[in-house]
């Protein structure tokens, strides 16, 4: 009775997450809408004017670079920083960007605030104890969320422009995915993110930090703003074909039990978390066929198989040998190699345990795969 109470409670929390975000419990997650962000219109302008001013201050920003050392970095943001805001503040002076009307002012402010919280989050990262990026910085926690609310405050300096609605919904949901990745969605309260399932939400961060309650209220008031899903991890069945090569070829299929982190699995780094995608397959299974005697066939099974877009790593796989005697015969086979996005090449080691047929049996192989985790069950978080 117990058991089926929890289980319920556990299918009424994934519910709310799912129809709070419009997420769908199943899906096929680069086909997923929710995950489909606009385009930033801001970004890829065709204003003359406007590509001639950024043209220049591209010019004046990268003069900055003085070295490639890591207190070179931080001297030329500073700079960089410097330079933003004299023109950040000059731009706001001019009556042009109070106008209703779309114009090179409004444009060229917009680019400015968007650079400059680039760079603040990207580059500066931390700065006398204000913190505007958590998963670069070298602190535990954010402490005061000053850093974070002047962040999103310039991005919504940006959407009071109104350049677009477009441009609008994309800084909304560059605000959410900022939130989340610099880990300030996470710190709002470590040990409860109920919160966010929470309309009164004053009540729910009752005692909270006023800092940390504006953060809270941003993120929701964006939420609801957007369809837009700033989440990335997910749990998928991954599908794909296998190979192998040692003194035969093999080939087949595999499915799997995915963790994953990200969808773009051939992105190297998130540029505002700087962490890299990778998948976590608790649970994999491959069956592959000697092509030169289809009758011969290797089943495998293997438990916490990683990837990231560097190593292929599988050392706990084993499997069972057919064809090659009346019933299967047990192996080992650890698995170490390269993998980038959905590919992976590597050696694989062979030991078959029973002795009497081993010499009937591959030991040193190369082996390669393709697989994606096709299939998104649960959403995303």
């Amino acid at each position: 009775m117990k058991t089926t109470k929890t289980l319920s409670i556990i299918v009424i929390v994934l519910s709310v997450q799912a129809v709070t975000y419009g997420q769908k419990y199943f899906g096929i997650p680069f086909l997923d809408k929710c995950k489909k962000s606009i385009k930033c219109e801001l970004c890829s302008t065709k204003n003359p004017e406007v590509l001639l001013y950024l043209d220049s201050l591209d010019k004046v920003l990268n003069a900055t670079f003085t070295g490639k050392d890591s207190d070179s970095f931080k001297a030329s943001a500073q700079k960089k920083l410097i330079i933003l805001n004299r023109e950040i503040a000059m731009y706001r002076g001019s009556y042009a960007v109070y106008s209703e009307k779309l114009n090179s002012e409004k444009e060229i402010l917009a680019r400015l605030l968007l650079n400059k919280v680039k760079l603040l989050v990207e580059d500066v990262i931390d700065e006398k104890g204000i913190v505007y990026n958590l998963a670069r910085s070298e602190y535990e926690s954010y402490g005061s969320f000053q850093g974070v609310n002047e962040v999103n405050a310039l991005i919504e300096e940006i959407i009071t422009l109104n350049i677009s609605e477009a441009t609008n919904q994309y800084c909304r949901e560059l605000r959410l995915e900022y939130m989340v990745e610099s880990y300030a969605f996470d710190d709002i309260n470590p040990e409860d993110e109920s919160w966010f399932y929470d309309e009164k939400i004053k009540k729910k961060l009752k005692n909270f930090p006023e800092d940390k309650i504006v953060a809270a209220e941003t993120f929701l008031k964006d939420a609801k703003s957007t369809s837009f899903v700033p989440f990335n991890s997910f749990s998928a069945i991954g599908v794909g074909v296998a190979g192998a090569y040692g003194r035969n070829w093999w080939i087949g299929y595999e499915i799997s039990s995915d963790w994953v982190q990200y969808i773009n699995p051939f992105r190297l780094s998130h540029p505002i978390s700087g962490q890299s995608p990778w998948k976590l397959s608790l649970l994999s299974s491959s069956l592959l066929f000697n092509t030169n005697n289809p009758n011969q066939q290797d089943l495998t099974f293997g438990i916490v198989h990683f990837k990231n877009p560097l190593l292929n790593i599988n050392l706990a796989q084993f499997g069972l040998h057919y064809g090659i005697a009346s019933k299967g015969k047990w192996f080992y086979r650890p698995e170490l190699g390269l993998s980038y996005g959905i590919f992976r090449a590597s050696y694989s080691y062979n030991l078959t345990f029973d002795k009497t047929v081993r010499s009937q049996t591959e030991k040193h192989l190369f082996t390669v795969g393709v697989s994606y985790p096709l299939i998104r069950i649960g959403g995303y978080y």
